[in-house]
């Protein structure tokens, strides 16, 4: 699968390259009918966002990013070149954290979802990289340092259902399973006992004795999987950034809770006197000044239950079971947009660029489709996610420590947040 999509990879970077939006069109309109931002980020977006959710790390195992990746290490040792692995500061996610985080401020400042243009730009910047990064490293140092969305993935699929785990019992006498030298990602594959950096790639069965290592479908965030009670710092950062942007989107579906959003960046715009500029201002608030808040009010309410912990150890105790509620809320986004932007891709497949089915929906001389489904259908199912994500965040946050007092004071920073996002998605229309 990774040839085919890597063709189709390349296909939307010669599509979408030098189109903007048409002038007197809306750009979110243009947006649904081309081709490029339809597909990657109304269609594929979405889906990836559930496919982490609930299958792990299954879209790794085909992305085609991996393959460019693997194509520069391969021409690095036609070279004669001897790559070094990638250096332990450079995997430890802080680089996917910024990257991440520029990716998301080109939303808001640049309109980067909006704009086929800048979108091929952005696809043709992931191949470059993928590509240089394996000529410089080895051991898949793109997934390992610097996919972009490597955190999401990690972060979202540590409950998925998908999972490559050693056989539980293995009789006495038998062959020791696969070692690191097995896992092109430098994994201890008899050792695997989560899902945040295995890629189901299933390379380590090829070199495992039979029936040492297993391919696992199992029910969602497994009881058997290992929880850490303090997260990563770089894990800890997405999660705050991404409820940050979470926020920013489920108000966007409510007329009432977008403008209540916007209205400090609006004013902060007014008072810098720089409208060209309130994009950014939009994604500073969006991505550092809304998860400080959020982040300040759940650690204050758990040291108000009774945590003594400082704040900073508390934010890492909550992320991973934070991010499970978080994540609800970008699944119940990536629904309602799905739905209003699918029923756009028969139009765009006929008219790739999209500028001749933008216009004639702006003059009315034909009409846009019909969403496949209504947001009050999304709002339903987005309320359920919420507080199904809820109850099973309550679980991880037990797990993770389940010797330490005091467990359900997890619980309160979790209904707050999980009680905001649940009003917010229920007052969509």
């Amino acid at each position: 699968m990774q040839w085919p999509l890597l063709v189709l990879f390349l296909s939307f970077i010669v599509v979408g390259w030098g189109l903007l939006p048409p002038a007197g069109v809306n750009d979110k309109l243009y947006a649904r009918s081309n081709l490029v931002t339809l597909v990657v980020w109304g269609i594929w977006w979405p889906l990836m966002v559930w496919g982490a959710f609930w299958l792990g790390r299954a879209w790794c195992l085909v992305c085609p990013l991996e393959l460019v990746n693997n194509l520069g290490e391969r021409a690095a040792s036609r070279t004669g070149r001897s790559a070094p692995s990638l250096p332990r500061h450079l995997a430890g996610g802080a680089v996917i954290l910024v990257l991440y985080f520029g990716l998301q401020m080109l939303v808001p400042g640049a309109g980067l979802h909006r704009t086929p243009a800048y979108t091929a730009w952005f696809l043709l910047g992931l191949v470059t990289l993928a590509l240089t990064v394996g000529f410089v490293w080895r051991d898949r140092a793109f997934c390992r340092g610097f996919c972009p969305v490597g955190l999401l993935l990690g972060t979202y699929g540590r409950g998925g259902m998908v999972a490559v785990r050693p056989a539980p019992h293995q009789p006495a006498g038998a062959p020791a399973g696969p070692d690191v030298r097995s896992c092109p990602s430098l994994l201890h594959p008899s050792r695997l006992s989560d899902n945040a950096d295995c890629l189901v790639c299933t390379h380590c069965f090829k070199q495992a004795p039979a029936g040492s290592m297993r391919l696992l479908l199992r029910r969602p965030f497994s009881a058997t999987d290992q929880r850490e009670s303090l997260a990563s710092w770089p894990v800890t950062g997405f999660v705050m950034v991404a409820s940050g942007f979470v926020s920013s989107e489920l108000c966007s579906e409510w007329a009432a809770a977008k403008k209540v959003y916007l209205a400090a960046p609006k004013w902060a715009t007014a008072q810098a006197g720089w409208q060209a500029g309130a994009g950014w201002i939009e994604g500073v608030w969006t991505l550092l000044v809304v998860p400080g808040l959020i982040w300040l009010v759940l650690g204050g309410i758990l040291r108000l239950a009774g945590e003594k912990a400082p704040l900073p150890e508390l934010w890492r105790r909550i992320a991973l079971p934070v991010a499970v509620v978080v994540a609800a809320g970008h699944l119940s986004k990536g629904l309602a947009k799905l739905i209003s932007w699918v029923q756009f891709l028969p139009g765009a497949i006929s008219d790739p660029a999209g500028r001749e089915t933008a216009r004639a929906i702006t003059h009315h001389k034909v009409t846009a489709p019909a969403p496949v489904l209504s947001v009050q259908t999304a709002s339903w199912a987005g309320v359920a996610l919420v507080a199904l994500a809820l109850i099973v965040a309550v679980r991880e946050y037990r797990l993770a420590r389940p010797e330490a007092p005091g467990i359900q004071r997890g619980a309160w920073p979790l209904a707050t947040l999980a009680g905001g996002y649940g009003f917010v998605i229920a007052g969509w229309n």
